[in-house]
């Protein structure tokens, strides 16, 4: 029997946040061989991958300049450079913004129905993310962008789906900003992370070792939490170990622990099963080519693509490729009823990266490589907020707090997530 004052489980950007910011005694559990969460990263013969695309940036002040202390020079900043890729044309994100070079049919639907939706006079909130999107945008914009993308990454009706999530990620420009942007190559600075950082070296996962560094003898990986018993404080691990404490953080996902926790009710066990999520897997392609594109991103919308995105991981810092090699990450979402083929989704990456220009059909691939994310994003259902919330006054009756994107259900960025840490740091530490 081992005691703990805090015990924390997992050892992502919430639980490293929390850890580099409580005032108390505490010990850290994390499942996997190293921490980081997803802030994980892999070398494949000289290219630097990371477990889906991953950059630094933020709106949160204290995050930022933690984050460019304990990075110091290992940092490159630079400007973001995103874009899409529909009916055979690249075009800059956002796409509401940046229609220039699509077809003037396309730009005409999507200017009127912006200008409708600007001067609908509406007295009700839109009851959907879908709704939202029409309300906000427009019918044009809407069916040349925003639904088929997000139908696509989210496998599902988006009138399903709430729309407070979105908190400013996407941007909402005006007729003035549309007109710019459909007259000529205009908007390329909008939206939160217009700048970005990369580690030089290292990949994200460089990120998550400075965090872990001045820590590592209270983190505990390989250890996998198998029994959490609220009543008497105390948690069985997968290599035998007994654990009391007097307060318990979860930021695992919260399904897995729930189905760990003894005892629970089953108003809380129909609470954690209404929680939905997408599994991702993420397609590495490198190549022999020097670089290929100075785009750092592209969104794919059209069913002809298996993947959703494309990070350019090739651009996300020097040094993260051989010389004269070039490298990127498609990722793509699944889950009960999106399903995919893993044997034939490399061969799908490739030919889509040459379809769409991001490299060429003569370039040696040198590298494919398949990562697995089982939970990755959080589904923003109508009833994924009152469920969280009944899970979370249940749990605290006992001392057992949530922090993060996947022990609050919550559509959290890395900075988010980094945050909702030392936010529950301070918590703690006042007790």
């Amino acid at each position: 029997m081992h005691q703990a004052d805090v015990v924390i489980v997992g050892a992502g950007p919430a639980g490293l946040g929390i850890a580099s910011h409580i005032k108390r005694p505490f010990l850290i559990l994390e499942k996997e061989n190293r921490p980081g969460g997803l802030m994980r990263s892999k070398m494949i013969d000289g290219f630097t991958f990371d477990w889906a695309g991953h950059i630094f940036f933020t709106g949160i002040d204290r995050i930022r300049t933690w984050v460019e202390h304990l990075m110091g020079g290992n940092f490159h900043w630079q400007d973001r450079e995103s874009w899409i890729y529909s009916k055979s044309t690249y075009t800059r994100y956002p796409f509401q913004a940046n229609t220039y070079g699509l077809p003037t049919e396309v730009v005409k639907e999507c200017l009127l129905g912006l200008i409708e939706a600007t001067y609908q006079d509406v007295n009700t909130p839109p009851g959907n993310f879908r709704d939202w999107i029409y309300q906000t945008y427009g019918t044009g914009i809407a069916r040349h962008f925003l639904i088929p993308y997000n139908e696509k990454i989210w496998a599902r009706d988006l009138s399903t789906m709430d729309y407070e999530w979105l908190g400013g990620r996407v941007p909402r420009p005006g007729l003035a900003e549309f007109v710019d942007g459909a007259l000529g190559p205009g908007h390329k600075n909008m939206g939160p992370n217009a700048r970005f950082g990369y580690p030089l070296s290292g990949g994200i996962e460089a990120l998550a070792r400075k965090m872990s560094e001045p820590i590592t003898d209270v983190i505990r990986p390989g250890t996998r939490v198998t029994g959490i018993d609220p009543a008497r404080k105390r948690i069985l691990t997968d290599t035998g170990d007994e654990i009391t404490y007097r307060d318990l953080v979860l930021t695992a996902p919260l399904p897995e622990m729930i189905a760990a926790t003894r005892d629970v009710p089953a108003e809380i066990e129909r609470a954690a099963r209404s929680l939905e999520h997408l599994s991702v897997l993420c397609v590495n392609v490198g190549i022999e080519q020097a670089q290929s594109t100075d785009r750092h991103w592209v969104y794919f919308p059209e069913p002809d693509f298996l993947f959703h995105r494309v990070f350019v991981q090739g651009n996300a810092a020097p040094g993260v490729c051989p010389e004269e090699y070039f490298s990127f990450t498609a990722e793509i979402t699944y889950n009960s009823t999106k399903r995919i083929d893993f044997n034939t989704a490399g061969d799908q990456t490739v030919n889509g990266l040459i379809q769409s220009g991001l490299m060429n059909r003569d370039d040696r691939v040198a590298v494919v490589d398949l990562v697995d994310i089982p939970v990755g994003y959080v589904v923003p259902t109508h009833d994924r907020r009152p469920a969280v919330e009944t899970i979370r006054r249940w749990y605290k009756t006992f001392d057992i707090h949530l922090a993060g994107r996947f022990a609050e259900w919550a559509y959290y960025n890395m900075d988010h997530s980094l945050d909702a840490g030392w936010t529950l740091a301070d918590q703690l530490s006042a007790k």
